[in-house]
């Protein structure tokens, strides 16, 4: 027989939900990072504190786990959805280091395009954990998802593609090409955190 809830451990679904508003205000700063790039070391250092946020939830995420005798979900499942969660977060951050790295004079429109689906897709995986949480079905979400990550994954490539035909400068393409597949590798991390939630619902609903 099967019961319509999930045993309680309220501190590992705070922690999720922690993450995922933790990646949403991610994709919020990428794309004012870019709007406001004259600023752009200031909201870099907010990108970065946030990701140190998330490496602490992902310890404390791993400690309660070696501690809990039992957990209200799959072992299995709690590591890979703060993982996952955690990876949104270090893409995100990553990608703007590669833009101070590498020292972008201003953004492009294809890195505009991509953050701006970032941060509508982090803000989908933002409502599919306070679903999950709650076994409620996230079927809607998870198509949302798939196709934000197919548009991403299309501005990767039509992004690269013109490089390729257009740039000259060798160094330039380079820089951009891995900005650009650094963020949409972020859509691709999210599509993992929706596997997750979508077997775990499945598997308690």
């Amino acid at each position: 027989m099967k019961f319509n809830f999930l045993p309680r451990e309220e501190t590992f679904f705070q922690h999720f939900q922690e993450q995922a508003q933790l990646c949403r205000q991610a994709g919020d700063l990428l794309v004012t990072l870019l709007e406001d790039f004259e600023h752009f070391e200031i909201h870099l250092k907010a990108l970065n504190e946030i990701e140190h946020q998330g490496d602490a939830l992902v310890h404390k995420v791993s400690l309660q786990l070696a501690r809990s005798f039992v957990t209200p979900i799959d072992r299995e499942d709690i590591h890979s959805l703060s993982a996952y969660l955690d990876d949104i977060l270090d893409y995100c951050q990553s990608s703007a280091v590669k833009m101070s790295t590498y020292q972008v004079q201003k953004p492009t429109e294809e890195a505009f395009h991509l953050a701006r689906l970032i941060q509508k897709i982090n803000g989908v995986i933002h409502q599919a954990v306070d679903r999950m949480v709650e076994l409620q079905d996230i079927s809607e979400l998870r198509r949302e998802v798939k196709v934000i990550e197919k548009e991403a994954d299309t501005v990767y490539r039509t992004a690269v593609a013109e490089l390729f035909r257009n740039e000259t400068d060798a160094i330039r393409l380079i820089k951009w090409k891995e900005i650009y597949k650094s963020l949409e590798t972020v859509t691709d991390k999210c599509e993992d955190v929706m596997d997750v939630l979508e077997g775990v619902v499945i598997k308690y609903a």
